[in-house]
């Protein structure tokens, strides 16, 4: 695939949810969907064909920091493997997931799900911070 899909798929899902400015998701910029902010990765030169997807769950507001990221290093052995989704912080201290998604297996639909889907999963987290 090329970065006028990438483009084009920005723009389709902007339209779908009744954003008018797709240009601040292609500077980087988040969307928030339901109170979470997400954002959308293309790097042409590092793979083409795949769209990484990060959903920021947050700062973990706890008294027990190693017992949550403990938990989230296990949760990504489980669901490790070839561009699984993974847990990881931000240089700010955020827990944000990652997912990696082909260019030929999303359309603006699916992202919108899959965004809803995860809004939901760091609402959950963010009650006592365990999946």
């Amino acid at each position: 695939m090329s970065k006028e899909h990438y483009v084009e798929l920005v723009k389709e899902f902007c339209k779908l949810v009744g954003l008018d400015q797709p240009g601040s998701i292609l500077e980087g910029n988040a969307v928030a969907i339901d109170g979470f902010d997400f954002y959308l990765s293309y790097k042409e030169e590092a793979d083409q064909d795949v769209l990484v997807i990060y959903c920021d769950f947050g700062v973990p507001k706890t008294n027990r920091l190693l017992e949550v990221y403990r938990a989230l290093l296990e949760a990504n052995m489980v669901i490790y493997g070839s561009n699984s989704p993974a847990f990881m912080l931000t240089s700010k201290g955020n827990v944000a997931l990652a997912y990696h998604y082909r260019f030929d297996q999303v359309v603006p639909e699916q992202l919108l799900g899959l965004f809803v889907s995860l809004a939901e999963q760091a609402k959950e987290w963010n009650k006592h911070y365990f999946l």
